[in-house]
């Protein structure tokens, strides 16, 4: 009896280190809600109210060529559609992990047939049992034996340490956070496509600004020819002109080259192989709203997509960690079956005798693969500290996103209203050249060099403009696209 007892004690105390091990190990725990971010952003446009992240994209875009063209990408890009089909994998992962904890329950059914040799036990005590008085003829084992059986199994892994629990928790996170890249992939994909399109419309202005140059300066060039001809000017004028000329003809070609590359990249968002890109003009969509509030900056946790992915990996990985501690304490199953088992298929159901079932109880404890069990550990560990910090990092350069772009669309706004006074500034100087060349108040030089000057800032106008445009996109992006 004392003998007895001992060993129960061996037993449970070997169970109890074990148990004790397993509690051993570290845990990293940080949750998003520990993360310090300032309260405002830098800018006087951080108030609340009308703030970008809460506009659709249908409401903050209101062109209607740039809207149809945003819907035709949604529907038809790859990239996409290759997210909606991720978040069916990610979808199915979870239905997967949420039954983990139920019991596996599996039919079974079967026949076979054998012979046994007369050399081996079974053949010697089947020929043995058969003649045995005690033997009914309808319970003697036919030769070859057959095996008929028709039933149900179970097996159940009892979750008390909560793995199947942490696992759905990951699985869950994960098939959120697929949802959240969805939103992502769309944004950046609205962006894009609003980007390329501002480009196009940029690029269509400076080709018409072009055309005029060129015809100014084919007067010029012209004008140099028949000055040359009277004797008042030399061939080293006409040259110059000529030369200028042939620089924004140049100009214009490649202007063009960069317009057709710009619609070939915005057809390649849109997923089709043809569209007629027709677009509004510059002065049009510069008629949009002035910089909207852009918010606090802990409202970017709530409305940016890539911050919400990083938090729900974070919350993942979390589980994760739970679900490897998991491993080093014992399993607990249950485990059974039911059904009906007999040599003569007409007695399978028809005779009570042919019932058969088992239930029982297993426990096992991981005792030499430990250390297998640990690195796994600390390899999720590990991959917990990793998706903090790929949070932290998100939500920093989230912020100082918002910043950049803030400053940056405020100093184009001022940049442009300097620009546009340069210009009208630059053309007033080549009517006055133009007009003083004339009548020879002026040389062939100052002319062109006014005329090189007035297109030089035309064309960076344009480019500010169309800068400021994409700016407001950027920003329309960084602050989360607006879905909530």
């Amino acid at each position: 009896m004392e003998k007895t007892f001992i060993k129960k004690a061996i037993i449970i105390f070997a169970f109890a280190f074990l148990i004790l091990q397993g509690c051993k190990t570290s845990n990293v725990s940080r949750s998003p809600e520990s993360l310090q971010i300032p309260e405002n952003f830098e800018s006087t446009q951080s108030e609340v109210g009308n703030s970008v992240a809460l506009l659709h994209w249908e409401e903050f875009f209101e062109d209607d060529v740039l809207k149809n063209l945003i819907s035709i990408a949604l529907e038809n890009n790859q990239d996409n559609l290759k997210t909606l089909e991720r978040i069916k994998i990610a979808k199915a992962s979870y239905r997967v992990a949420k039954a983990g904890w139920l019991p596996e329950i599996s039919g079974i059914a079967g026949a076979s047939e054998r012979r046994f040799s007369e050399f081996t036990m079974d053949g010697v005590g089947n020929a043995d049992s058969n003649l045995s008085p005690n033997v009914p003829e309808d319970k003697r084992i036919p030769d070859p034996y057959r095996d008929f059986i028709v039933g149900a199994g179970f097996n159940w892994e009892v979750d008390v340490w909560g793995k199947y629990k942490s696992l759905r928790k990951a699985a869950s996170a994960r098939y959120l956070a697929s949802e959240e890249m969805a939103n992502h992939v769309k944004t950046w994909l609205i962006s894009e496509i609003a980007v390329g399109y501002y480009q196009l419309i940029g690029l269509d202005a400076e080709i018409r600004i072009l055309e005029d140059y060129i015809k100014l300066q084919e007067s010029a060039f012209d004008l140099s020819k028949d000055l040359k001809t009277s004797g008042k000017e030399n061939q080293l004028a006409v040259d110059q002109f000529e030369a200028l000329l042939l620089n924004s003809k140049s100009l214009f070609i490649e202007k063009q080259r960069d317009l057709r590359s710009a619609e070939l990249y915005l057809t390649s968002l849109l997923g089709i192989y043809e569209l007629d890109h027709e677009r509004t003009s510059l002065e049009n969509a510069l008629e949009i709203p002035e910089l909207v509030k852009v918010g606090l900056p802990a409202e970017l946790l709530m409305y940016r997509p890539d911050i919400r992915i990083a938090e729900r990996e974070l919350l993942a990985a979390q589980a994760d960690v739970n679900a490897a501690r998991a491993a080093f304490f014992p399993n607990i199953n249950l485990f059974g079956m039911a059904g009906f088992n007999a040599f003569d298929f007409g007695k399978l159901f028809f005779s009570p005798a042919s019932a058969i079932y088992q239930f029982g109880a297993g426990l096992t404890a991981p005792i030499f693969n430990r250390n297998q069990i640990k690195m796994g550990f600390e390899t999720a560990n590990a991959a917990q500290q990793i998706a903090w910090y790929e949070y932290e990092q998100t939500v920093l350069k989230s912020y100082l996103e918002v910043l950049d772009l803030v400053n940056q669309f405020e100093a184009y706004q001022m940049q442009v209203q300097l620009k546009t006074n340069e210009v009208e500034v630059q053309k007033r100087s080549v009517d006055n050249s133009n007009t003083m060349f004339m009548v020879g108040y002026a040389n062939y030089l100052e002319v062109i060099n006014a005329q090189s000057r007035a297109l030089l800032a035309e064309i960076e106008l344009i480019e500010l403009k169309m800068e400021k445009l994409q700016t407001n996109v950027r920003l329309y992006q960084a602050l989360g696209g607006g879905w909530i």
